[in-house]
């Protein structure tokens, strides 16, 4: 009898502790670790961004500033006409190097759309690259993802649409634009 108080208490005694700590799942998790990041210029890293030396004026169009620890790239042009629409071909060159390290990953690149980048009225700044069809599309805006391999380079082409802009009303002027965020992902090989 003693045996079955026991063995009782023992089964009771299980009982609160599991409802006490539940069942083992759980929400979250927090802890901490050591993590070292290293940023390294576009010349050795994952992607690599670059003045195309065989274009045409990219030299005046695109520069790097230097002054921090990467390379920032510069758009500079100031001398554009007024209400038109000036093309800089091929004047970009984006590479894909995670091959180097020994990733060889695919990527996905485009351009992230505001008001003033992109092809959607008002835009006076395009990134577009070769179709394969004697033309270009456009990869500003995530529905417009370009796919690089390892080692693959894409070319873009630089828009300035001043067509549209309004000079005179101060909206959608290229001088509005003081950042444009390239987009790379990795593509997942599964």
């Amino acid at each position: 009898m003693k045996r079955r108080v026991v063995l009782a208490g023992i089964g009771t005694a299980s009982i609160g502790v599991g409802a006490a700590f539940g069942s083992g799942a759980f929400t979250s998790i927090e802890a901490d670790r050591d993590v070292t990041l290293n940023v390294d210029n576009d010349d050795n890293a994952q992607i690599i961004f670059k003045r195309n030396p065989d274009a045409v004026g990219a030299e005046r169009l695109i520069g790097t500033d230097e002054s921090n620890a990467v390379n920032v790239i510069e758009f500079s042009q100031s001398d554009l006409n007024e209400q038109s629409k000036t093309s800089f071909k091929q004047a970009l060159v984006i590479e894909n190097n995670t091959g180097e390290n020994g990733d060889s990953l695919k990527v996905d690149l485009f351009v992230k759309e505001d008001l003033d980048v992109g092809i959607s009225d008002g835009g006076v700044l395009d990134f577009r690259i070769d179709d394969g069809n004697d033309s270009t599309v456009s990869v500003v805006g995530e529905g417009n993802k370009s796919r690089l391999d390892d080692t693959e380079t894409e070319q873009i082409d630089i828009i300035v649409d001043l067509r549209d802009d309004g000079t005179n009303d101060g909206t959608n002027d290229l001088d509005d634009i003081s950042q444009v965020t390239f987009i790379v992902e990795a593509v997942d090989s599964n």
